[in-house]
């Protein structure tokens, strides 16, 4: 199942955060994401025969093989040491250079326990980053509702305003049948400029958690931002489209586009005012996506096989 992970990207996949060409210091001294995992007792219910948290250290650990020994992205967790405590919430590992050993056995020893103060993580996770003095992005994978915050959304917007770029992505891990929860997670989101996603498998947890991740990446204006891991393992229909935030909401973006083959012909170039769509046969390409307004680049390569249909969206640097 685990190694199905990677051809999920089916559903809205984009990436593992990328390593980037233009220098780690430049762009990660002045951005950091932090991982915040509930620790909750309910992360021992069971999705397809497995245990949520189980479902959840797998993800993570298939998200830390590809990632770049240069991105500095943290762990924090709640919930996680004690029953009933909604001071439970701790910085496990802080956002650093080859922090990947760190997180997989932080995540590994993790015992859900208690209660869901995600808020008080989420403002731990923000407060360790110095959000009030450098961009900051958290990543939150919660499967229930605020149970000890009064209000998630007032917390946020204060994120938000104190934040020189704060943003908080949220991923809601088995909530349908829960309201509340898609109100909460939406409203964090929202507030701050993030994305929210619902989840309800280990293969969709997989792509979600690898969209959002790569939210979190993206170089300075007019920089070059470069992976060489696989982007998609699908071939088939693929949709693209750029995202950037203007003025503190994620929108959709025009760019110039280009998907080049292994021999570097060209199969598309064009600009988009909201991206398109193209069908690949197997093969390696390269996609190139240019911001205009800005010259900021976005590049990836695409490893081709097998079948689906897939949605790709690259992130710019904020407008």
């Amino acid at each position: 199942m685990i190694k199905g992970l990677k051809q999920t990207f089916q559903m809205i996949a984009l990436a593992v955060v990328s390593a980037l060409t233009v220098p780690a210091d430049h762009v990660f001294a002045q951005s950091n994401a932090m991982l915040v995992l509930d620790g909750s007792g309910s992360m021992w219910g069971q999705i397809e025969g497995r245990s949520k948290i189980v479902i959840a250290r797998d993800v993570i650990d298939e998200l830390l093989q590809d990632l770049s020994d240069d991105v500095h992205l943290g762990l924090a967790a709640y919930g996680h040491r004690r029953k009933g405590d909604c001071g439970d919430v701790e910085v496990l590992v802080s956002p650093s250079a080859n922090s990947r050993d760190d997180i997989r056995t932080a995540v590994a020893g993790l015992r859900p326990k208690g209660k869901t103060p995600l808020a008080s993580a989420v403002v731990k996770a923000a407060r360790s980053m110095r959000h009030d003095e450098v961009p900051a992005t958290v990543i939150l994978i919660s499967d229930g509702i605020e149970t000890c915050a009064p209000d998630v959304c007032a917390v946020a917007r204060d994120l938000e305003a104190s934040g020189v770029d704060f943003t908080a992505h949220v991923i809601g891990f088995d909530v349908d049948e829960e309201e509340e929860a898609h109100t909460q997670f939406t409203c964090m989101a929202e507030a701050t400029g993030g994305r929210y996603t619902a989840v309800n498998s280990a293969l969709d947890l997989g792509a979600a958690l690898a969209e959002t991740a790569a939210l979190t990446s993206g170089g300075a204006s007019g920089s070059a931002s470069q992976t060489g891991l696989p982007l998609v393992n699908t071939s088939g229909a693929l949709y693209y489209s750029a995202e950037g935030k203007v003025a503190g909401e994620l929108r959709h973006i025009p760019a110039h586009w280009e998907i080049r083959d292994a021999d570097d012909s060209p199969i598309l170039s064009g600009f988009q005012n909201a991206g398109g769509e193209i069908v690949l046969v197997p093969g390696v390409y390269q996609l190139k996506a240019t911001d205009p307004e800005t010259g900021h680049v976005e590049m990836r390569e695409l490893k081709i096989r097998d079948g689906g249909t897939l949605q790709i969206t690259l992130l710019f640097p904020p407008r």
